[in-house]
């Protein structure tokens, strides 16, 4: 089963990474269809570990949450679908309540077939929080992180020896998921890109500042022909910047058109990063050299 998961995972991936890197986009297509995979794969995975029917119920509340991520609720259902949706999500934590009463209270062990479901529902929660405050910024990259947890909800054992790092407790992996693993790992791939930009900086031969390691300016005219965000926009007739929320592309133009009214010949901006590559190379890191921060537990 890992090596099934670990194969499809790695398929879906790649192809992902190839689109984001070329358009910066993702089809929801490929989430959906790898979403279903995984939970498919889970419940199979579930069914020979002889898990009850108790257990395998609590696959459903996640599925609730992973088909709500792309339920379309249209204008004119608008207030039903909201209330429906409000209604199951209540359902799903309700259950997943009872559940973990049901754990503290000694009735039902704490289990692979219990944690797997339970540390799949909490890992999407965490993810689609990540997206609501801008930690994970793509919608894309949520999805793809909500894929990774329905997929993993237990570390992976592909071969004897691997991964290299590993946990001195068994219970760590139950609380730094393998999905949070490859989002950290993800991470500090990234984590090249502010010196990067300050090398880019130096060559052009700007002034250096702590705008240097988050973006560089580009003149207006070509912003439109590269995969940038607006760091930089005008409101209220003043100039503005943030790196840490950039402007939204759907008023690029309007932004343009501002800061060229007010005499701006270059803007600041920033790389659309796609992010999908370092959290496919951070799939393959985390099952060959394991959880970096294992190292200190």
């Amino acid at each position: 089963m890992d090596i099934a998961r670990v194969a499809i995972a790695l398929v879906f991936f790649t192809f992902a990474s190839a689109s984001d890197w070329r358009t910066r986009r993702v089809s929801n297509l490929t989430w959906i269809v790898l979403g279903a995979i995984a939970f498919a794969i889970f419940w199979i995975d579930m069914l020979q570990r002889g898990a009850s029917p108790f257990a395998q119920s609590l696959l459903l509340p996640s599925l609730f949450l992973f088909i709500d991520i792309f339920w379309e609720k249209g204008e004119g259902a608008r207030g039903i679908a909201r209330l429906a949706s409000i209604v199951l999500y209540a359902m799903a934590l309700a259950w997943m309540i009872f559940a973990a009463v049901n754990v503290i209270t000694g009735q039902t062990g704490w289990t692979p077939e219990i944690s797997g479901p339970m540390i799949a529902f909490a890992m999407i929660i965490v993810f689609e929080l990540f997206y609501m405050f801008d930690v994970i910024k793509g919608g894309a990259d949520a999805k793809a992180m909500v894929c990774l947890a329905v997929m993993f909800p237990w570390y992976p054992l592909v071969l004897d020896g691997l991964p290299i790092i590993k946990p001195m407790f068994d219970a760590i992996p139950d609380f730094f998921t393998f999905a949070l693993a490859v989002l950290f790992v993800g991470a500090l791939f990234s984590l090249a890109l502010p010196l990067f930009l300050l090398a880019k900086n130096i060559r052009a031969g700007k002034k250096i500042s702590g705008r240097s390691f988050v973006g560089f300016q580009l003149p207006i005219d070509e912003v439109n022909e590269h995969f940038v965000w607006l760091v930089e926009w005008m409101e209220d007739g003043v100039p503005q910047f943030s790196a840490r929320k950039p402007r939204d592309s759907a008023r690029i133009d309007e932004d343009l058109a501002a800061l060229r009214a007010f005499g701006r010949k270059e803007v600041w901006v920033t790389y659309k990063i796609p992010f999908i590559v370092p959290l496919t190379v951070g799939i393959v890191f985390v099952l060959i050299v394991g959880n970096p921060l294992f190292v200190l537990y």
